[in-house]
C-alpha cells in the first residue's frame, strides 16, 4: 500500500506507460536510469500515453530503496527503480529527496521530496 502526505502535485500529461510509486522525468515519462533529474512520483498508474496523471512534487511518500539508505541520506533516482543514496558530491548530482526513514536493500522507506 502506497502512503504519502500531499503538499504539492501537479498534473503531467503521460508520455510512457508506468506505476502507481514509479519516479517520473519532467517530459512526463517512467525514469530508468541513474541520478537522472525527478519531477516527482505517480500517484496513479499510467495505463495509456498521453493520460493526464497527479505526480506528488513536494510531501512524503514510502517508495523502494536502491541498495542500503540511512535516515538523512540524500537520494537520487535508480536504475532499478525507485531511490538509492547520492555517492557522488551531492551537489553535483540529481538529488530530490531525503531518507526520512532507513531501509536495506529491496526494502521501502519515508522520503521528502524537495
Amino acid at each position: 500500500m502506497m502512503t504519502y502526505q500531499n503538499v504539492l502535485n501537479r498534473t503531467v500529461t503521460a508520455t510512457s506507460l508506468f506505476d502507481a510509486g514509479d519516479l517520473i522525468s519532467y517530459a512526463g515519462a517512467k525514469i530508468t536510469t541513474d541520478d537522472t533529474p525527478v519531477l516527482g512520483v505517480a500517484l496513479n498508474p499510467c495505463t495509456e500515453i498521453g493520460q493526464d496523471i497527479a505526480v506528488l512534487v513536494m510531501g512524503s511518500i514510502r517508495i523502494k530503496a536502491t541498495g542500503a539508505v540511512t535516515a538523512g541520506a540524500k537520494l537520487i533516482s535508480s536504475s532499478g527503480g525507485g531511490v538509492k543514496v547520492a555517492v557522488a558530491d551531492p551537489a553535483s548530482a540529481n538529488v530530490f529527496a531525503t531518507a526520512l526513514t532507513a531501509a536495506a536493500d529491496g526494502a521501502f522507506l519515508d522520503i521528502l521530496i524537495r
